[in-house]
This record gives structure tokens, C-alpha cells and sequence, in this order.
């Protein structure tokens, strides 16, 4: 028990920003327990921003896409627009004048934001609230539960898929530790929400969109990074809130 609740803490610390004031050390700590955590930190996300959701609902007057900016920025309070940093980067680089994996590494090393990286973060942002809005509009506030799960389990997905390209920091050693059956447990996570009916149908759509994505990525970079998966939490979000704003109508 003591092992599972310092792996969860150091999901959380290191997913999010909540200031947690117990310290975990990667090297002290089960890593391959950690990764089973992540869906289910991307859940208390989720339920914090449905928490936000009913309370808005109840106590103001305000539109669902009003209510859907205050979320987003809410969400991105507390992952300290974590992910997004990394979609940045990685669009930066992918969409560079680079011409081989390298240079595109090099490209997406560099702290400073690009225009692409720009028109990826602000697009990203404004597609989260139009469909955040949409869902909200049409009674499937259920999805605030869902989205951060799904991006947080697509992070493990992309560990165990795809050749991890730094030989240093926590994705390295993540990518180290993840195994079939780390994969397998943290999946387990999404069978609750299966309990939404149009989840299964938008699920397959997820699963086919970020396999494409990974084939993109293995052909440009030849692999991951940490701001590869940023990306890919980002774009399962924002895939997950399309298809069930879609087939929930």
C-alpha cells in the first residue's frame, strides 16, 4: 500500500502542478506502479473539472462556452500547461525546416516558440473549448470525466509503442520500466467509461487517429520524446472530445 500511494503521489507530481509537499524520489519509488497511476490521475483531473462544471452550472447564468473557457483555463492551472509545452515544441520541430531527425531534435531542444508551435498551442486551445461547449450544450458533461483519463492512458500507450529517443530525464526512465503489462493495468482504468454509450465508437476513432499520428512521428523523429508524448496527450484530448461531441448528438 505504502508502494502504490508514493507511486500515486509521484504521478501526480509529475503530471501536475498540485503542490504536494511529500517529495518522491523517481529512484526510490516503483516506476512501472507509477505508470499504472497515470489514467487515474488524469481521472481526479477530470473530476475537479466536472466539480467546476456542476457548480458554475447551478450558481450562474453562464453559457456553456463561457463555462467551457473557465474549465480549460482551470485545467491548464493545474497541469501547468504541462502538455501543452510539449505540443508546442513538438510542432516547432516537425513543422521546421529541418530536414532529418536530428536537426528536428536540436529544433525541439530549443526553449524559445516558433510560429508553428504557436498556431499549434492556440488551435489546440480553442478546439478543447468549442467542443468542451458543444458536449456541455448537449448534456454530455460526463466527458469532463473522460478526456483527461484517455490523455493520460494515451502517454502510457506511446511509452510502451514507440522507441523512447533521450537518453536522460523521467521519460527515459519511464519508457524504461513500461512493459505489456503496465499497458494492460492501466487500460483497466478505461472500462468505466465505457458506462457513456457513445465511448466505445469514439475510443475507435482515438485508437485509429493516434496510430496515424505515431506513424508520423516515427517517420519524421524515429521515435518519442517527452515532448512527443506532451503532444500526444494533448491531441487524444482534443480527438476524444471531438468523436463524442459527434456521436453524441
Amino acid at each position: 500500500m505504502k508502494e502504490l500511494l508514493a507511486a500515486l503521489i509521484f504521478s501526480i507530481q509529475f503530471l501536475t502542478r498540485v503542490p504536494l509537499r511529500y517529495h518522491c524520489d523517481p529512484a526510490t519509488i516503483s516506476v512501472r506502479t507509477s505508470l499504472f497511476c497515470f489514467p487515474l490521475v488524469g481521472f481526479f483531473i477530470g473530476a475537479v473539472l466536472f466539480t467546476v462544471w456542476y457548480l458554475l452550472s447551478i450558481l450562474t447564468q453562464f453559457n456553456g462556452f463561457t463555462i467551457a473557457l473557465i474549465i480549460v483555463t482551470i485545467e491548464t492551472i493545474i497541469t501547468g500547461a504541462f502538455h501543452l509545452d510539449g505540443l508546442a515544441d513538438t510542432f516547432d520541430a516537425l513543422l521546421s525546416s529541418g530536414t532529418t531527425p536530428e536537426q528536428k531534435l536540436s529544433i525541439m531542444k530549443d526553449s524559445r516558440i516558433g510560429v508553428m508551435g504557436a498556431v499549434a498551442l492556440i488551435l489546440s486551445i480553442l478546439l478543447k473549448i468549442v467542443f468542451i461547449g458543444e458536449l456541455i450544450g448537449h448534456n454530455l458533461s460526463s466527458a469532463l470525466l473522460l478526456y483527461p483519463l484517455v490523455g493520460r492512458w494515451t502517454l502510457v500507450l506511446f511509452l510502451f509503442m514507440s522507441p523512447y529517443l533521450r537518453a536522460s530525464g523521467t521519460g527515459h526512465l519511464l519508457a524504461q520500466n513500461i512493459d505489456r503489462k503496465s499497458l494492460l493495468i492501466a487500460s483497466l482504468w478505461l472500462i468505466p467509461c465505457l458506462l457513456v454509450p457513445t465511448f466505445l465508437l469514439s475510443f475507435i476513432v482515438l485508437l485509429a487517429l493516434l496510430l496515424l499520428y505515431r506513424s508520423y512521428i516515427h517517420k519524421n523523429l524515429g521515435g518519442i520524446t517527452g515532448d512527443v508524448l506532451g503532444s500526444a496527450c494533448v491531441i487524444a484530448e482534443i480527438i476524444i472530445l471531438f468523436a463524442l461531441s459527434i456521436f453524441g448528438r
